[in-house]
């Protein structure tokens, strides 16, 4: 069959007949109408043909009509392919919506999980810790029971006996002797007790104020062989009295500590205050210890650590083994609520 080439088109013969005669129509005169020489041949190959010549479309001259050409898969399923795209990328991402929902819900369960595992772990140790209040408000009452009845109350006995005695009569300077001796012990008892209370609770530091207060803590703690030292600088004439006893306590308990475990001969206490607060030191030469190791083993870090806290303050124990401990105590100076206490430093 023919490939193609400059051939005669009955398209275009009748497209100029329906012209001229629309003109007609429209009512024009055929005689008015001059005649006119049509090309009516156009360029035009067979699809067909170069197929089977192997002859590329590419190099057909540009504007020849292509005829018999056979519709490739686009055209004839141009709608199906569409559709079945649309709902492949309408699955792809559900699919990765779901993916994305599933790791989301993966990671909010491991989430739970650690927050459930840390919550079990508060809940035992708040146990423990309430048990060990428990355990050390049972030691405490015990051991203020034995001061009471090892101490105090035979003291009390032995005064007892010598008053009866004073009571029956005897040589005027026996008698002499003997008041002396009960006015001696009735003096050590009236100390003995005030020891215990002010161990209780140091009812002189509102009246005394901190400083003085600490420094009667370093005579009352120094033993032989330990020396305790203190200093202070631009403490604030007046402080609340709650931020006192926090600041009073941490001292107390820090260098109860320290002379019970670390073997310290050197113990130093420093006060220092600044426009933001107070600053607290307390440092000693003993064996130290692994703070990490330690956190939570003992009721002493965790009061500290508490009374830091609610005083808004910041806590932090610097120690390692052979090296000493160093506990240093930040707190802000929290202004007293109008009309409340505030004492003298």
């Amino acid at each position: 069959g023919v490939v193609g080439g400059s051939l005669y088109s009955q398209d275009a013969a009748v497209d100029s007949v329906a012209k001229l005669a629309l003109r007609v129509l429209r009512g024009e005169p055929a005689d008015s109408i001059p005649p006119s020489v049509l090309e009516l041949n156009m360029n035009q190959v067979d699809w067909r043909r170069l197929r089977d010549w192997k002859i590329s479309e590419s190099l057909v001259p540009a504007g020849t009509l292509v005829r018999f050409r056979e519709p490739g898969i686009w055209d004839r399923y141009k709608v199906y392919i569409v559709a079945a795209l649309a709902a492949f990328v309408g699955q792809t991402t559900l699919i990765a919506g779901l993916l994305v929902q599933r790791r989301r819900r993966r990671r909010a369960e491991e989430e739970l999980r650690t927050r459930q595992a840390e919550l079990r772990t508060s809940y035992e140790q708040i146990r423990d810790l309430g048990s060990r209040l428990l355990g050390a408000q049972e030691s405490e009452r015990a051991r203020i029971a034995r001061e009471l009845h090892d101490d105090v109350s035979q003291q009390m006995a032995l005064l007892t006996i010598d008053l009866t005695i004073l009571n029956r009569g005897m040589a005027t300077g026996d008698r002499d002797k003997l008041a002396g001796e009960a006015l001696d012990r009735a003096q050590e008892i009236a100390k003995r007790v005030h020891d215990l209370s002010h161990r209780l609770h140091p009812a002189k530091l509102r009246l005394i104020g901190l400083v003085t207060a600490l420094q009667g803590l370093q005579q009352e703690l120094s033993q032989p062989g330990i020396a305790i030292a203190f200093t202070h600088e631009n403490v604030p004439p007046t402080l609340p009295p709650d931020l006192m006893l926090c600041l009073f306590r941490i001292v107390q308990e820090a260098l109860q500590n320290a002379i019970k475990h670390s073997g310290a001969n050197q113990l130093s206490v420093h006060l220092a205050g600044n426009p933001e607060g107070l600053t607290l030191t307390v440092a000693d030469d003993g064996v130290g210890f692994d703070v990490k190791s330690a956190w939570g083993k003992g009721l002493g870090l965790i009061s500290l650590g508490e009374r830091v806290e609610t005083a808004g303050g910041t806590f932090e124990i610097l120690s390692t083994p052979g090296a000493g401990t160093r506990v240093e105590v930040r707190v802000p100076l929290q202004p007293p609520p109008t009309g409340a206490e505030t004492v003298a430093v």
